[in-house]
């Protein structure tokens, strides 16, 4: 008769210590199931949630490109006064296969490694290896600069996806391709073409920080940029119509940056398109 009041006591005890542990075994998988999904989010890379971008956002980016690099020698004449069929082919298709990598970068948001980029450029350096451009020293050093910065671009350990990328690659899309036709056509560049060059810096400058850092940090650092932008126009230009379609262009482009999720579908085209409008005006 004693027996079973105490094996019914140790069936209780057995009861009672096996549910905490149970539950503690739960708590810990819980907590381990948490730990491992922080660690793939930390993983995952800023921008991969962002909504893609618009799907002729590629195209647009690239005739856009393209063109703002050639549109001012083609208006004045360089082209056909001073410049041959021989020595402007391989530098427009450079021009359309750089720009062509650059669009895809900004559509993947200079972070995902596509291997389209890399055959861009790949064709941009046989085009430049297999011309006459190989022979000019100056304009294939400052060409091949540019596919360098945009072959590592797109790596994390370069650590170039931040305001020091962004100033160096703006720079590169003012003084690339725009010097090197200048250059070809009259065997230097001259102080009034580099002068007038500075606004189509601070233009890029300015249309790029979206792009480049499309979030909040983006915004702030548009603040600065679109700042040194406006400055240039109102100090070295005239005030006309060119410069207020200029001012209205990056007040809407910069606005546009804080209607979400609009801004990350539509803002690479719109900013690109606004750049070439402000250089076509200015």
């Amino acid at each position: 008769m004693n027996e079973e009041p105490q094996k019914d006591n140790q069936s209780s005890k057995t009861a009672e210590t096996t549910l905490p542990t149970a539950a503690q075994n739960f708590f810990s998988r819980s907590r381990r199931r948490e730990e491992k999904e922080q660690e793939a989010d930390k993983q995952v890379k800023p921008y991969a949630k962002l909504p893609a971008v618009q799907a002729y956002t590629m195209p647009i980016i690239t005739l856009a490109l393209t063109a703002i690099w050639w549109i001012k020698p083609m208006l004045n004449g360089t082209l056909t006064d001073k410049l041959t069929f021989e020595q402007v082919w391989p530098l427009l298709a450079y021009s359309i296969f750089c720009a062509a990598a650059i669009a895809l970068e900004v559509v993947e948001r200079f972070e995902k490694k596509d291997w389209r980029i890399y055959a861009f450029l790949t064709a941009s350096l046989v085009v430049l290896f297999s011309s006459s451009l190989r022979n000019r020293f100056e304009i294939l050093v400052l060409l091949l600069l540019l596919i360098l910065v945009l072959a590592i671009l797109p790596f994390p350990m370069v650590q170039l996806q931040n305001g020091l990328g962004l100033v160096a690659l703006a720079s590169l899309i003012t003084f690339s391709v725009p010097v090197c036709v200048a250059f070809l056509a009259n065997n230097y560049v001259d102080q009034t073409f580099l002068n007038s060059s500075w606004t189509f810096f601070y233009a890029t400058l300015f249309y790029l920080t979206a792009l480049f850092l499309p979030k909040s940090q983006g915004r702030l650092l548009g603040l600065l940029t679109g700042g040194l932008y406006i400055g240039r126009l109102l100090i070295f230009h005239s005030f006309g119509p060119a410069t207020i379609l200029a001012l209205i262009l990056v007040i809407g482009v910069y606005t546009l940056s804080f209607i979400r999720p609009l801004t990350y579908r539509y803002q690479p085209a719109a900013a690109m398109l606004a750049l070439l409008l402000s250089v076509l005006a200015l």
